[in-house]
């Protein structure tokens, strides 16, 4: 018997894949299939796929996004419980025993959720986590419509009649970054969420020092604001403008935490990313000016970069 259906969306994700599929098999659960879902990769994914040979199930379409490739994997599973984990995360141990105990004690439970270890591209650890204190708690329907609300598929297990209720991921989204936040809300329409406070993923940092993926399109942000209007009725500019502060707030900190480090070019290049995406914030251009300081100056304006002083996580959907 299948209980839970694990499926990874993957898109040109040989650098990361092999390490997200391996951290799903090592789970220590019964009743776990796993399926690849291969969005049209032009990279060697097709072969790391087949290397695992019968171990998992894997599926192959043209390139359309996460959204069509998560639905894709749902309709070919079994299992009454659903999790994504996106091909540049990994789990960590424990994740499916303590969502599946979560939704298993309570029916009315449509989704456990958790923490996520944040990590960079290269996945070395920012020593933090996603989820600070202020959303630490499972959010009602009120909460989720009036801020961007920081639950990651990665660390998510959905029930199955509720994902099948609501109708699953919006096909109209084609990239990453928005079709999550919609689907949080038609599923909060089935029931409430529960909320573990320990870190289930690892969620990786996908824009420094590298970027490996494509950034929200406009078309997406065009979208989801339309969905929220029509189906809530409410204004979805702060919910946008949250999930594109997001990714500057997490560059200002890796600039910090790269400065802490004594890497002042990873810095400068954290600090230029932040502005690109906010070019009048002012502490941003303080910031990158700084890198370009001597090393006494520049600790003296700030004991923030002082070796063996952490850095402050700024919330990444804070208002």
């Amino acid at each position: 018997m299948i209980k839970v259906s694990a499926i990874i969306p993957v898109f040109n994700g040989s650098a990361t894949l092999r390490e997200a599929i391996d951290s799903v098999l090592d789970q220590n659960v019964h009743g776990l299939e796993l399926i690849v879902v291969d969005d049209g990769s032009t990279d060697s994914t097709p072969a790391i796929i087949d290397s695992y040979g019968d171990r998992i199930k894997q599926l192959r379409q043209s390139n359309a996004g996460p959204a069509v490739a998560r639905n894709a994997g749902a309709r070919n599973a079994r299992g009454a419980y659903l999790a994504f984990l996106d091909a540049d995360d990994r789990w960590l141990s424990g994740m499916l025993e303590r969502a599946i105990v979560m939704l298993d004690s309570d029916q009315d439970c449509v989704m456990a959720y958790g923490n996520l270890l944040m990590v960079d591209s290269d996945g070395r650890s920012l020593a933090t986590y996603l989820i600070g204190a202020e959303y630490a708690h499972a959010p009602s329907m009120a909460e989720i419509l009036a801020r961007m609300w920081p639950i990651m598929p990665s660390a998510a297990l959905i029930r199955r009649s509720a994902f099948d209720a609501c109708g699953g991921f919006v096909e109209d989204f084609r990239g990453a970054g928005f079709e999550d936040a919609f689907l949080w809300l038609r599923l909060r329409e089935q029931g409430y969420f529960g909320y573990i406070p320990e870190a289930l993923a690892a969620w990786r940092f996908s824009w420094f020092p590298q970027p490996l993926k494509v950034k929200p399109c406009r078309r997406d942000v065009d979208t989801f604001a339309r969905l929220v209007r029509q189906r809530y009725g409410v204004d979805p500019s702060r919910l946008v403008a949250a999930r594109m502060r997001a990714t500057r707030s997490i560059l200002g900190y890796a600039g910090l935490r790269a400065l802490q480090q004594g890497n002042r070019q990873a810095a400068r290049r954290a600090f230029a990313g932040a502005l690109k995406l906010d070019p009048w914030r002012a502490r941003n251009i303080f910031r990158f000016i700084r890198t370009f300081l001597p090393v006494r100056i520049a600790r003296s304006l700030s004991g923030r970069t002082g070796r063996g002083v952490k850095p402050e996580m700024p919330e990444p959907f804070s208002h």
